[in-house]
Formats: C-alpha cells, sequence, structure tokens
C-alpha cells in the first residue's frame, strides 16, 4: 500500500520551518484550524497559528487539511463547531487534505454515551459536507472502539491515532497517525521540532480536484472549457494584489481570467468558471463584491474582483 508522509500542527509548533520540513520529506500538514475551550465545552477559538501555518505551508509547496479539536456531545454543538470553524477558518481558502473533527476530549465526550459523541461527529460532519468540504473523523484505537457508535460515523473517513511501528488493521482509514512525542517508525522532530506525524493512503488532492472539494473546482466542470483553455493546477487560488486598485482597470479594457468569480456581482449564484478565457470589461460596479462584468459581445461571462483578473 501506497503511503505519503505528513504531519499535524498547532500553535505549540508557532515558526515551524516548513522548508526545512519540505526537504525532510512532509508532503502535506493537517494543521489544526482552532478547538473548544474546556471551560463550559462550548467556547470556541481560533488556532494562534493557523493562518501562517497554512500560509507557509501553501508557499512551501506543502498540501494541506485542517482540523477541529472539539468537545461537542450534541449534534447542535458539533454543528457550531464546523459552524464556527467554517466561517473563520477555512472560507475562502483551498485544501488538499480532509477537514477532520479531533474526537478525545476527557472532560465532556469521554463521560457522555457512544450515540451522543457520534452524533456530535455527525453534526459537525454533515455541516462542512453541505458546504463541499471533504471530512474525516480522528480518533485513537481505543476511541473508535469505545467511545464513538461506529454504526453513526460508518460514513465518514477516519484518521486513526495508533502509535506503533506498523499499520493497524481496524478500524479502515485513511491516515494513520503513528507517532509524535516518541520515537516509533522515524525520529519524533520533523524541521527540528517535535510534532506528530502521519502516513495518509488516499490520494486526497485528486478526490478534491475530481469531486470539486474543499475549494476547488470540480474536474468534469474544468473539461467542459474550450479545448483551447488550459484547466487550473491543483494549487491555491490566486492571491490578491494588494496594490491592486479599482481604478486599474477600466471598462473596455481586454482582460485574461485569472481566478473565479461569481454569476451576480452581489456573489450569489454559483461561480462562474472561466479561468485562462481573455475577455474585456463591459461593466464596472464600483461598490459591489464582484464589481467587473466581464464578457465578450454575445454574453457575459461573468462577475469578478480586480484579483481575478489580468489586464492584456
Amino acid at each position: 500500500m501506497n503511503k505519503i508522509f505528513g504531519i499535524d500542527i498547532s500553535e505549540w509548533q508557532m515558526g515551524f520551518d516548513f522548508k526545512k520540513a519540505k526537504s525532510e520529506g512532509v508532503k502535506f500538514a493537517i494543521i489544526r484550524a482552532g478547538y473548544t475551550g474546556s471551560g463550559n465545552g462550548t467556547s470556541k477559538a481560533k488556532d494562534k497559528c493557523f493562518e501562517s501555518h497554512y500560509k507557509n505551508a501553501k508557499n512551501n509547496g506543502i498540501q494541506v487539511g485542517a482540523y477541529w479539536f472539539s468537545r461537542a456531545t450534541t449534534y447542535a454543538n458539533g454543528q457550531a463547531e464546523a459552524e464556527y470553524m467554517y466561517k473563520n477558518c477555512l472560507k475562502g481558502k483551498q485544501f488538499e487534505y480532509p477537514i477532520a473533527i479531533d474526537v478525545e476530549d476527557t472532560k465532556y465526550q469521554s463521560k457522555a454515551s457512544k450515540k451522543a459523541v457520534a452524533e456530535a461527529v455527525k453534526g459537525f460532519c454533515e455541516y462542512l459536507e453541505g458546504k463541499g468540504y471533504y471530512v474525516s473523523v480522528y480518533a485513537n484505537s481505543n476511541w473508535f472502539k469505545n467511545k464513538i457508535d461506529s454504526t453513526i460515523i460508518k460514513p465518514y473517513d477516519k484518521w486513526l491515532a495508533n502509535w506503533s511501528k506498523s499499520n493497524p488493521a481496524s478500524p479502515m482509514h485513511g491516515m494513520w497517525q503513528f507517532g509524535g512525542s516518541s520515537n516509533y517508525v522515524r525520529t519524533n522532530k520533523v524541521a527540528g521540532v517535535v510534532c506528530d506525524q502521519d502516513y495518509a493512503y488516499k490520494d486526497y488532492p485528486g478526490i478534491m480536484l475530481e469531486k470539486g472539494l474543499n475549494g476547488y473546482i470540480k474536474k468534469v466542470e474544468l473539461q467542459s472549457q474550450p479545448e483551447s483553455t488550459p484547466a487550473p493546477k491543483l494549487e491555491p487560488a490566486p492571491t490578491p494584489n494588494p496594490t491592486t486598485s479599482s481604478n486599474a482597470l477600466a471598462e473596455g479594457n481586454k482582460v485574461k481570467i485569472i481566478g473565479t468569480g461569481k454569476e451576480t456581482k452581489d456573489g450569489g449564484g454559483k461561480t462562474a468558471y472561466g479561468i485562462g478565457w481573455t475577455r474585456k470589461i463591459k461593466k464596472i460596479y464600483p461598490s459591489a463584491k464582484y464589481p467587473y462584468k466581464v464578457g465578450n459581445d454575445s454574453g457575459t461571462t461573468g462577475y469578478y474582483k480586480a484579483s481575478a483578473l489580468k489586464k492584456i
């Protein structure tokens, strides 16, 4: 079975050297997006290093996923965690690896019933699946066996924590966290820092592109573009240029579409695809979320932000 080496990190690895990690063979990083606090089991906070870890991993060619440390014990609380994660961490980004719920809390979840914990997982996963994300459930072998109702979470991918020298057979899982603070298969340090280490057994980046998940465009939709249009590479969406201003583009300008837009100037409707196409700016709505109406004489391609257009 092919395996891909990766890590999972949080603010405990502040200032992590992704360039060095890549040179040591790291292909992906699952980054903690945030966590639910222990005080009342419902307060939520974003990981202090999520944004910097995400940016630095991407900039160094390391693919990413994300996880949320959960304390939910009801469907509604699991859903609330997912909603917070989506709005504050995931929205507007692209992830090549799963979005996971980390289930191992000893204060609330360990005292709840197997069904209650599983329903919390279900609430989390159903919310994010509804937003177009590929979800996964993280837990150790004991929790999967004794703390979570397996029949309820059966539809979801698993990320198994089992620190050992060989890959456990059960439960079936797409990722295996095999070590970290102890020395098992590899050194317990990556880029000179102690961190958890993982193997992935699925082509997650391929799944995201094929099915259009985690912020990526569905492959079948890419294939429907004109043959002369190159399909976008599996990489982050173009980063807006901070020097770009609304005055840089004018009506009638010929532009190349380098990012995605929307079917309405206010952002509603499906994403208007056209990356690589050459069109012209037909009208500008300065106060709109997607101010540039782009198309040709026969119709409109869509509405875009300045960062999605290149003047030619």
